[in-house]
Parts: C-alpha cells; sequence; structure tokens
C-alpha cells in the first residue's frame, strides 16, 4: 500500500516516540495495560470504554454505567475494592472483571457486537452459592449530566435518546436530583423503591439505580445502545457470547502481522493493542503507523485519508530507519536491556514493530534491537509489511549462536538484510536464506 509514498516508511511519529529510546524494554517487569480498553467492532462507531473496575463510559462521554453488587453480607463497589481483578479474553476486547463476594465470584463481561443497534454487551454471572442483587448505576459528567430518564418498553431512554437494553423492567430502583442523598448511601440504607420505574428529570443532573436479582449460577444481559437505530427488536439472549466475540477478533487480527515473542504477556498485549488500534483507527498518525505497520492496510489507507496536511506533513518528515538503530548505543553485539516500552496501545505497536522489522535506506534490518531477556528464546515474524516488500523470519540458536532464517517477497534485487540488534557485523543481499550468526559479546549469566 503506498500513502504518500509509504506512511510507514516516512515514519509518522515524526521526533517524539522513536526520539525518546522507547523502543524495547525489560519487559518481564514494566507492561501494565492501560486502564481504560475500548471495546466495540470494527466498522462501527459504537464504542465505549471499560475502566479496570468494569465501569463503561461511551466514548463521547455523555454518560457513565457502573455497578454494584449486594452479596450475603454487604454491598460490594467494584471501584472500591480491593478483590477486583480484570482481564481480556483470549487477549480480544472483551474485558472479564471479576468481583469476590462470600464464597465465589461474580463475574462482569463487556464487549461489542456488530448490527445498526450498535450494541455493547455487559453480561454478568453469579458464581456463588448465594443469591446476589446486581445493580446498575447511571451517571453524568459535570459538564454533561444526566438530565432524563425514562423507560420505553425494555429500553432505558437518557437525555431523549435510548442508551440501555434490559431484559425486563427492574424489580428495584432509585433516583437521586442534585443536592439529594447519593443513591448509594439510599441503596445500602433499603430505600430503594418497587412498582413501575417513573420518568425523571432535573436541569442539574440525576444519578440513578436499577435492581436486579441475580440467583446462585443465574447469568443476566444488558446492552449499551450506541448506534443510528432505536433497539427494539433486540433479543438480549441471542445476541453472540463473549466466547464469540473474542474468537471473532482473533480470526480478524490473524490475517495480518504475526509474531511469536518469548514472553507471553508481551505476546497478549500485542493482541490486545492491535484491536485498541482498529477501534481507534482514527486516532491520528501514530495510529495510521501502527495499522501500516501491523499489516492492516485497508484500516491504515482508510485513517490517511482522514489526517490533517499537518499530520500527514509529519509523516513525510522522518527518513527511513531513523530513531531505531541510531539512538541505540551498544558494543557490537551486546543485548540491551532499556526502561520500558510506551504505554499507549499504538506507540507500543510501533515501536516493538520498529525493533523487530525496520526499513533502512537501502534494505531491511531485523531485530535492530534485541532485549536481554529474549536470549536464548525463539523469536518469529510473519508477512510485515515494509517498503521493500513482506518480511518474515524466524530466529532458533544453535547452542550460544543466534541461527536467522529470513524471507522477503516482491522485492527487488540488491536488497540488504542486516541483524544489528544481534550481530553488527553481518549482512545478506539474498532475498530469503538462513546464517548462523555470532554469539553475542555479553550473554545473559544463567542463575
Amino acid at each position: 500500500m503506498v500513502l504518500g509514498e509509504r506512511v510507514l516508511g516516512e515514519r509518522v511519529l515524526g521526533e517524539r516516540v522513536l526520539g525518546e529510546r522507547v523502543l524495547v524494554s525489560k519487559q518481564t517487569e514494566n507492561i501494565e495495560e492501560s486502564r481504560r480498553t475500548l471495546v466495540g467492532t470494527v466498522g462501527s462507531s459504537a464504542r465505549a470504554e471499560v475502566d479496570e473496575r468494569g465501569a463503561i463510559s461511551p466514548i463521547d462521554n455523555a454518560w457513565s454505567l457502573g455497578w454494584w453488587i449486594g452479596g450475603d453480607d454487604r454491598w460490594h463497589v467494584p471501584a472500591r475494592e480491593s478483590s477486583v481483578r480484570q482481564s481480556a479474553v483470549e487477549s480480544a476486547p472483551v474485558l472479564e472483571t471479576l468481583v469476590h463476594v462470600p464464597n465465589g465470584n461474580i463475574i462482569q463481561r463487556v464487549y461489542g457486537v456488530s448490527g445498526p443497534a450498535g450494541l455493547i454487551v455487559v453480561d454478568i454471572q453469579n458464581r456463588s452459592p448465594g443469591a446476589a442483587v446486581i445493580a446498575f448505576t447511571i451517571n453524568g459528567s459535570g459538564a454533561r449530566p444526566v438530565r432524563s430518564v425514562s423507560l420505553d418498553g425494555d429500553t432505558f431512554v437518557i437525555n431523549g435518546t435510548p442508551a440501555l437494553v434490559l431484559p425486563f423492567a427492574p424489580s428495584r430502583w432509585f433516583v437521586s436530583k442534585a443536592g439529594e442523598q447519593p443513591a448509594i448511601d439510599a441503596v445500602v440504607e433499603g430505600l430503594a423503591k418497587t412498582g413501575p420505574f417513573p420518568s425523571s428529570e432535573d436541569s442539574k443532573g440525576l444519578e440513578v439505580v436499577i435492581m436486579y436479582p441475580l440467583a446462585h449460577t443465574a447469568r443476566m444481559r444488558i446492552a449499551l445502545a450506541l448506534g443510528d437505530e432505536w433497539p427494539d427488536a433486540v433479543a438480549l439472549a441471542d445476541l453472540p457470547s463473549a466466547d464469540d466475540a473474542a474468537r471473532g477478533w482473533l480470526a480478524l487480527l490473524d490475517r495480518a502481522t504475526r509474531v511469536v515473542l518469548p514472553d507471553q504477556r508481551l505476546m497478549d498485549r500485542v493482541m490486545l493493542s492491535r484491536s485498541q488500534v482498529l477501534l481507534n483507527a482514527d486516532g491520528g498518525p501514530v495510529e495510521v503507523a501502527a495499522l501500516e505497520d501491523w499489516g492492516f492496510d485497508s484500516e491504515a489507507e482508510y485513517a490517511w485519508h482522514g489526517l490533517k496536511l499537518r499530520d500527514r506533513r509529519k509523516a513525510r518528515r522522518r527518513p527511513a530507519g531513523a530513531g531505531v538503530v541510531a539512538n541505540i548505543e551498544t558494543p557490537d553485539g551486546a543485548l540491551l536491556v532499556v526502561p520500558s516500552w510506551p504505554s499507549a496501545p499504538s506507540e507500543f505497536l510501533v515501536a516493538l514493530r520498529q525493533g523487530l522489522v525496520c526499513d533502512t535506506d537501502d534494505g531491511v534490518a531485523l531485530l535492530s534491537v534485541f532485549p536481554s531477556e529474549w536470549y536464548g528464546q525463539p523469536v518469529e515474524v510473519h508477512a510485515a509489511p515494509t517498503r521493500h516488500g513482506l518480511v518474515s523470519f524466524a530466529l532458533r540458536w544453535h547452542g550460544s549462536r543466534p541461527a536467522l532464517l529470513w524471507e522477503v517477497t516482491d522485492a527487488a534485487e540488491g536488497l540488504v538484510v542486516t541483524a544489528p540488534g544481534l550481530d553488527s557485523q553481518w549482512s545478506s543481499r539474498e532475498l530469503s536464506g538462513d546464517a548462523l550468526l555470532s554469539e553475542p559479546v555479553n550473554p545473559p549469566i544463567s542463575q
């Protein structure tokens, strides 16, 4: 794909990300997931952020959906609990948040499903021996309060717009207006109300709690409706499961560049970061760079056309390969340990890809930098797009010496292949082959 000449060959990152020595990390110590994770589907603008406690905010930040759990002992508020654990199912944007309650757990899964209603599913299961009550909380922001709420059939309406698809009317509820008793205090004191949910308005803002019983082993679903159509034909029970959603993401990600890295947590982060960039493809030049670096050509091209002229100029300023080898100073063949990976998914992906496969003026550099923790471990890259063609390689080890197998497809003769992070003296003009490289000068000492 050609964007300008090639977005990644020109290094969209400009002077900032790659110029600060953030290419590799001591990854076993410094991998941290973003505190907020995007969920949704590719091709839909219906997206939401899930924080590390399972609170959900539509991407426009008009309102947020929180949750509480009424257990046998007390009310458990995930935003305050120390027992909350969160993970991404199959490293996909399918967020699983687990809250411990007496003798078990309540598990929430949040994920997007395709369709005009723009649904974000919230699936909750009771894996404890006792019954529980699930309370969903609806709040606005200071600048954009929830001014009105109503229930239209099974659709919960916020500020005149469909917002939630419910399984049925809530069994109990509480609405607090600005200046009144906080909803959580009222619910804890047993002041939640029964009966039909009333329409409510307050220009200064409302706080709303809707409550549902959840028996032992039972599960329930609601869905955020963020699309363009009124969700009056949604059957919550028929929606894809969280596992279905995760499998769909894995199939999508598998069609692009694939890598095999020595650290599973790093692999998990690669998987999740790629989905995050796909869900934020219109974020800016760094997102465009990450998309093209990892083989999402059609998405990168679409995002490129949305860039402002200034960002396109930034993309053209940076020469191929700058900031990758030039900014790394080590003895020939020395393995590297540097502080940390970038935290943003797009910057992380670009930095990692540059460390694995990087355009140079006359060819490609494989493993421009090589973390010492990877010594003796296999590494693979499959179908990484560069200005010169698709690059694949596999790193194996013969004792203490690295063995490199590589292939560059659709490339012109005369291409120079190097591996400066492993052996700065080695190069080849073959488009495919294998080579036994020199032993690193300072291999890690086994404990």
